[in-house]
């Protein structure tokens, strides 16, 4: 078997744009200890790279639909007439990956003429470039002559539907009076789209209501874009030659209506004479409306803005991001603080937010997707969901996590029982189309992508869910398809799972965490993992509930999928392999994957099964310093550094005791997303042959697997435990996490969120070796242990016995 099959799955796409605890003093010789004990974990050191300035693009969404902004065009790239990158199967091919939304813009921006000087913004460097307070809103700054000019784009929330705004504040620097006229370009094509990517400018249409003080735009590739004014209109057109006019200092050319290929839309307004230091405000809204009615598009956004100026927009819309946030964790760095805030945004921005409806199909509402564009992952995949979804649950988002939860069970998934012994599923074996449709990703591989680890990671979103929202009532809601929610866990997930456990407790084979296919299908420890985290958390819900027979049934089958991985995939070194038939062949077997079995707390920190499969890591340690994913293959996509793995296996590191590790893992991740506007990607160049080394590769900016996990690592670090017992403690009588962890953090704020931070559950005492830190050291604990003469007080949650016994 040739571990070469890895390069399956997601790498045979093609990328679309290029084809926190109370801190405590400890006594200075325990932390002395800890770091001695602790010494003996750590691996060579990883190689220091300076951080590589490298992703040029932003994006704004709501929901609705994407715009994709690039900094070295200074100019919207990317208007993406929905969301996500499939929107429902190819009825000519439904095993193909579907009908592709369209990206309905060539490019737009502004222009500026101040005084003698007259130029557009487009393809001119901008002085300073990038989100504003880390929200959805991107800023561009450039100087024409002595006025400042600050162009801002950002799809507005609250607006239902398809939707971005861009505004022009114009500054005047200078120390006399200057005459200002600020210019808007729509360059959109509405026509045919034999690449919906780029899609024609064949039989364009353009009317300007100047009552209405809009124009709209329509072609033959259907809908229609709608151009609406904020703050008014001095002259419109669509007249040829607007380009040149504003290159050259003059107006534009009146023209209301026309009709041809590439037609473009220009709108011109007076800011008249500026006195220095004066600032004026203007701007645009863009909309797309997919049924072709640019009246009742028109109306809809006059409904939203209400009269409201372009700085009105502006304030409000920042102040609807500050209402939304949630408090970060307390101790960050600034730098820490400002990728948590900003992928808070990616996180908010990845989340599906079109109505549910039969009729059209449209049952997307919730879906979190697993890249935002102009990554080529912004598709619906389970795995990358859960991880965004713990994260929003853990850091008070609540409603986002129950919307994400939701979008499961209200889909439409059981196309591939046949593959996973004819049992009715609940959760796609690997995505959705837009419409909430299954998806089996062949990939242009000769057989399907079927996997069933999205199921036990579902049951792990679902528990985290209800354990920080305390949102029990969510397990009696109906959902879309009349069952109870419950009911359709237990029936839809749970049960499927256990059906498709072998006798010993594992997973059947399947194409797992890496998509290998299903004719390359293989026992993988992830997906044995994820079986056991997720119905140890199945167990746990059903205590909630109430059914204890329930909960004693699930709890065993994730003891005998722990006790499985204990006894089959374990090398004669204790190292987890990534899975049993590579571990038969002796080679190539380590995985970035098995991380998982320790930081969900399935193998105790403490067990030498743990520390041994960490060690082992250095087998795939990279050029960068982080990880790849698998040993042995040299297809780039697997050679490559996975931040996921990067920042999963820095948790892991923690839990073990290596600390050090830990945080040169994610100080790396953190430099790397400094200097690529706080967005963290799915991979890290390892090859001088395709670029700087360690210059962002593969979809970027990732949601689940980037911001997610991020997050995950930092509560971790704070001491923040997630409840993992089986369902074994009362979830009414638990340990009070104490003073708040959270803390606005002097960025933008919001509600108060709290969480567990004690560590409750199966996995026991761990080894948290950190010298100064959060966290009791093994050194310090060790001294408790000989100053009570081995006798160790650990509070743990109270636990409850069963009624009746």
């Amino acid at each position: 078997m040739k571990i070469t099959r890895y390069s399956s799955g997601r790498n045979s796409h093609t990328n679309p744009k290029r084809g926190t605890a109370r801190r405590r003093g400890k006594p200075r010789f325990a932390a002395a200890l800890a770091l001695v004990l602790c010494s003996t974990l750590l691996p060579a050191s990883a190689s220091a790279l300076d951080p590589v300035p490298s992703f040029r693009f932003l994006v704004s969404g709501n929901g609705h639909g994407f715009q994709v902004f690039d900094v070295n065009k200074n100019a919207i790239v990317q208007y993406l007439e929905r969301p996500y990158r499939f929107m429902r199967p190819n009825p000519s091919n439904p095993d193909a990956e579907g009908v592709v939304r369209r990206n309905l813009v060539f490019d737009t921006y502004f222009g500026v003429r101040a005084g003698g000087t007259s130029m557009w913004l487009g393809n001119k460097t901008a002085d300073q470039v990038g989100y504003v307070e880390q929200t959805n809103v991107i800023r561009s700054q450039v100087m024409v002559g002595s006025v400042r000019t600050e162009s801002y784009f950002f799809a507005p929330y609250g607006f239902e539907g398809n939707a971005m705004v861009m505004l022009l504040r114009v500054t005047n620097d200078g120390g006399s009076a200057v005459t200002v006229d600020g210019f808007s370009l729509a360059n959109y094509h509405m026509g045919s789209a034999p690449v919906p990517d780029s899609p024609g400018a064949n039989g364009e249409s353009i009317e300007f209501d100047s009552g209405g003080q809009f124009a709209h735009e329509s072609g033959p590739g259907g809908g229609v874009m709608v151009y609406a004014a904020i703050g008014g209109v001095t002259t419109s057109s669509c007249a040829t030659g607007s380009y040149a006019a504003v290159e050259s200092g003059s107006n534009l050319t009146e023209q209301h209506s026309c009709n041809g290929d590439d037609r473009v839309n220009a709108f011109q307004q007076s800011f008249g004479s500026l006195a220095p230091g004066e600032s004026k405000m203007w701007g645009v809204a863009i909309l797309y409306g997919d049924d072709g009615n640019a009246s009742a598009t028109q109306a809809k956004w006059a409904a939203f803005a209400n009269s409201r100026s372009a700085e009105q927009i502006l304030t409000d819309t920042l102040a609807e991001w500050t209402a939304w946030r949630r408090p970060m964790l307390s101790g960050l760095s600034n730098a820490e603080q400002r990728i948590w805030r900003q992928g808070e945004a990616v996180l908010r921005m990845g989340q599906v937010l079109e109505p549910f409806s039969e009729s059209p199909k449209r049952k997307g509402h919730g879906m979190v997707l697993a890249s935002l564009p102009p990554g080529g992952w912004h598709s619906g995949w389970v795995r990358d969901a859960v991880y965004a979804l713990v994260a929003l649950a853990r850091t008070g988002h609540y409603d986002e996590a129950k919307w994400g939860l939701n979008f499961f069970l209200n889909a439409e998934a059981g196309k591939y029982k046949s593959f996973l012994n004819n049992v009715d599923y609940r959760i796609t074996t690997v995505r959705y189309f837009g419409n909430g449709e299954e998806e089996a990703d062949y990939s242009g591989a000769p057989t399907r992508n079927i996997e069933i680890d999205g199921w036990g990671l579902f049951l792990w979103a679902a528990r985290a869910y209800v354990d920080y929202s305390g949102d029990t009532a969510w397990l009696t809601e109906t959902t879309a398809h009349g069952d109870t929610v419950y009911n359709a866990m237990r029936n839809g997930v749970a049960e499927p799972l256990v059906a498709n456990l072998e006798p010993n407790g594992m997973a059947i084979a399947d194409a797992s965490i890496w998509e290998v296919h299903w004719g390359n299908r293989e026992h993988f420890l992830y997906t044995t993992a994820s079986a056991a985290r997720g119905l140890c958390d199945m167990a746990a819900l059903s205590r909630y509930q109430g059914e204890l027979g329930d909960r004693d049934r699930y709890k065993q089958f994730s003891d005998d999928a722990v006790t499985a991985m204990r006894d089959n995939f374990v090398d004669q070194n204790k190292v987890l392999a990534g899975s049993l038939e590579r571990l038969a062949s002796g080679s190539n077997y380590r995985d970035g994957a098995t991380v998982e079995a320790i930081t969900w707390q399935l193998i105790p920190a403490g067990d030498p099964i743990a520390s041994a499969t960490m060690n082992s890591f250095s087998f795939l340690q990279t050029a960068v310093g982080g990880y790849k994913r698998v040993e042995g293959s040299q297809d780039q996509y697997d050679t490559d550094e996975w931040i996921f793995i990067d920042l999963r296996a820095s948790e892991a590191w923690r839990r073990v005791g290596n600390s050090p590790k830990a945080d040169e893992l994610l100080n790396w991740v953190t430099s790397q997303a400094v200097v690529n506007y706080d967005l963290i990607p799915e991979l890290y160049n390892t090859r001088s042959s395709s670029g700087a080394i360690g210059a962002y590769s593969g979809s970027s900016p990732m949601v689940g697997y980037g911001p997610g996990v991020y997050m995950l690592n930092l509560l971790h670090k704070a001491g923040q435990q997630e409840f993992v017992d089986c369902g074994t403690e009362d979830p009414q009588i638990r340990n009070d996490a104490g003073p708040s962890l959270f803390t606005d953090g002097g960025l933008t704020g919001g509600n108060d969120a709290g969480g567990p931070s004690a560590d409750g559950g199966r996995s026991g005492f761990a080894c948290m070796c950190k010298a100064g830190g959060s966290n009791v050291g093994f050194g310090e604990l060790l001294l408790l242990l000989l100053a009570t003469g081995g006798v160790l007080f650990i509070t743990r949650r109270r636990r409850q016995e069963p009624i009746g016994g």
